[in-house]
């Protein structure tokens, strides 16, 4: 875990009543997203290019949705969202949501189930709580979705059972063949990979939703996952939710092109808008994993430094969008 953590800045029951808080937000967000899926949507770009980092009607009431619940639970809180309107940047408080209110548009609008709904409770760049929503037909969740939530110090739960990361078959923390990875499509373009990489990639799949692959790196379902480049509202609810199942976060300092442990965002934190102005254009990509097999990918999965710039740019500029 992250050494930064602020980690008795609130007691449990504060932070269960914001952990519940963000179940509550992508619960009913969730629900609204599925009664509209493969549905008629006002489908929009927010890029120059046709086609590329999609919005719908579905994405900005969604997020009305999440506000709404965050401003009559959580009074004092504030929003970062995906849906957010450009303009000049407020003061940031001590806690914020990063609310991605769905994660892997252009997978909903091609009527892919592959998508969430992600919110993130952050005390000063920190994750503290969050929730994930998926379309998962999970016969107690009703409604064609079932929640993956957190707290810190308080375990990763998926329907109110426990969960975990895959524990790894050796000592090194090896990834193997027959379990399933998350790795970019470009990925051999952006890392290069050493010898002790052959065969143990895994069997490796791209979905096109950071969150959800993240959430389910803590569910088992993935022996691991390299995300991105994605934004803070994308891993925010997943960090503590890996992080609460055991397993480790990463982040890629594209200045050293090396891992490092995750330690939150906006650091230098202050109560201002530049703060919320680095948390809002934040862009990057996350290792999460078991400990042994975190720490064995770090050493074995190189970023190649040129290709690692060109990837982030292309983020960034909007060529292609997560």
């Amino acid at each position: 875990m992250p050494a930064t953590q602020p980690l008795n800045h609130f007691d449990d029951e504060t932070l269960r009543a914001f952990e519940q808080a963000a179940v509550e937000a992508v619960t009913q967000a969730g629900k609204f997203a599925f009664s509209r899926f493969m549905g008629p949507m006002k489908v929009e770009s927010k890029s120059s290019k046709p086609g590329r980092d999609l919005v719908t009607d579905v994405d900005r009431e969604s997020q009305r949705i999440i506000a709404s619940i965050m401003a009559d639970r959580c009074p004092g809180h504030q929003l970062l969202g995906e849906e957010d309107q450009q303009s000049d940047p407020p003061a940031a408080a001590d806690t914020i949501w990063a609310v991605d209110p769905i994660d892997g548009t252009a997978n909903y609008v091609n009527k892919s189930s592959t998508h969430a709904v992600s919110v993130g409770v952050m005390h000063r760049g920190i994750p503290i709580a969050g929730a994930v929503w998926t379309p998962w037909p999970w016969p107690e969740g009703g409604n064609g979705g079932a929640v993956m939530h957190a707290r810190r110090g308080g375990g990763a739960k998926w329907m109110r059972k426990q969960v975990c990361v895959a524990e790894p078959i050796d000592e090194l923390g090896r990834p193997v063949s027959g379990r399933l990875s998350i790795l970019p499509g470009n990925a051999r373009s952006v890392f290069r990979f050493s010898r002790a990489m052959r065969g143990h990639a895994g069997d490796v799949r791209v979905t096109g939703s950071a969150s959800y692959e993240m959430a389910h790196v803590a569910s088992g379902m993935y022996q691991y996952g390299i995300m991105g480049t994605a934004a803070v509202w994308d891993f925010a609810a997943a960090t503590i939710i890996v992080e609460e199942a055991g397993g480790e976060v990463l982040s890629l300092d594209p200045h050293t092109s090396s891992w490092k442990p995750f330690a939150g965002w906006g650091a230098p934190y202050a109560n201002d808008s530049n703060t919320f102005k680095k948390m809002r254009d934040w862009r990057g990509i996350v290792l999460a994993a078991h400990p042994r097999t975190a720490s064995f990918l770090s050493q074995n999965i190189i970023p190649r430094q040129r290709g690692i710039f060109s990837y982030i740019s292309r983020q960034v500029l909007g060529i292609r969008s997560i």
